[in-house]
């Protein structure tokens, strides 16, 4: 395994070398740079593990070199450490942290815990890592498995179909209805395997952010539902949808939230769904309101769970719907919630912020 790297960020030439020849005999590889322009530079070039950033710098704060570290899709993951003795108050540390940096120290910083410190880091790092690696293992493995299925799967209904072509006519009520219970079996595990394509590939794409036009993503998602929502007779309305920053992932969310309030729509009452929107601190919240079925209080907390499905069969669906919103949501740092209740209606709500200006990768 390869030694560790350290940049090592300071315009303070003996503070520079003090640090460096104490992580040196820590046994990391020491990089150095004196300026925030280096620093970008180094970060990007070299990709150290951690970067040991100095507050103060000639050219540029360390914060806005923090900044743009994080703002960046290559360097995104990069571990920053603050360290500074003239910006010591709470609010410098406050701001720091604030700009992306995973921690603050405040000088002098005794050796032995600076060393401890950056370990401690690596050791979490070394632990994403490998969890990352875990979860890309996992996606591959069930992307190949959805992809064998579905071969198998096509040569069982289309030989099913042809076989009752190819039987005396009219078949009998039981001939009929095995038939019927093979075909609705392969179409059911088809829709299965689909979303679980889905929901692997949409949390392990990498984001490609950019300028959305909310009003466009929903003329898109009402027509992608046209079929179902001509036949059901939904009335969609809409407040003025904003322009934001996100990936395209986000029509899929949309389109989840008014396909649920769909297929959740009490018979007896003609569906309503309402689009909104509103600005919140540092983006923007949506809100998804129907006046459907509602959920019972005490299932609130398991809706976003994946398979998690509180109908039976009538109702169509794997349970993936929720959990692939949630995950697109928390990819771009929001979050997301419902309140319902029971005969009345849900209201789906769920942020996004616009601070981020680069793609990361869930």
């Amino acid at each position: 395994m390869s030694t560790p790297s350290i940049l090592n960020v300071d315009d303070y030439a003996p503070g520079l070398y003090a640090r460096s020849k104490v992580l040196k005999q820590a046994g990391f590889q020491v990089i150095e740079a004196m300026t925030g322009g280096q620093t970008l530079e180094l970060v990007s070039n070299r990709m150290p593990a951690i970067v040991l950033l100095d507050v103060n710098l000639p050219d540029m704060s360390g914060f806005e070199v923090c900044k743009q570290i994080k703002a960046n899709a290559k360097t995104a993951s990069t571990t920053v450490v603050h360290i500074s003795a003239s910006s010591a108050q709470a609010q410098h540390l406050v701001e720091g942290l604030n700009c992306g940096a995973d921690s603050y120290l405040v000088e002098p910083v005794d050796p032995a815990v600076l060393v401890a410190t950056l370990r401690a880091f690596l050791r979490t790092r070394e632990a994403e890592q490998a969890l990352r690696r875990s979860n890309e293992e996992l996606q591959r493995f069930a992307y190949m498995v959805a992809h064998e299925l579905n071969e198998p799967l096509r040569t069982m209904s289309t030989h099913t179909q042809l076989l009752a072509k190819q039987l005396k006519q009219p078949l009998d009520q039981g001939t009929s209805e095995c038939i019927d219970y093979v075909l609705d079996g392969a179409r059911r595990m088809r829709f299965f395997i689909d979303d679980i394509l889905r929901y692997s590939q949409a949390i392990h794409d990498s984001r490609d952010v950019r300028p959305m036009n909310g009003e466009a993503i929903l003329a898109n998602v009402v027509a992608n539902l046209y079929a179902a929502i001509e036949n059901c007779g939904v009335e969609i309305t809409h407040d003025p949808l904003p322009d934001f920053k996100a990936d395209g992932r986000v029509e899929q969310v949309f389109q989840n939230l008014i396909g649920n309030a769909i297929k959740y729509r009490r018979p007896e009452v003609p569906l309503k769904v309402h689009i909104s929107a509103h600005p919140v601190s540092g983006g923007w919240q949506f809100s998804v309101k129907d006046n459907g079925l509602g959920i019972d209080a005490k299932y609130l907390h398991q809706i976003f769970h994946i398979f998690r499905r509180l109908q039976g069969r009538e109702i169509p669906g794997n349970g993936i719907g929720l959990a692939l919103s949630q995950k697109i949501i928390e990819a771009h740092g929001g979050r997301i919630w419902v309140e319902s209740e029971p005969g009345i209606g849900s209201t789906f709500h769920f942020t996004i912020p616009q601070q981020q200006e680069a793609s990361t990768t869930v």
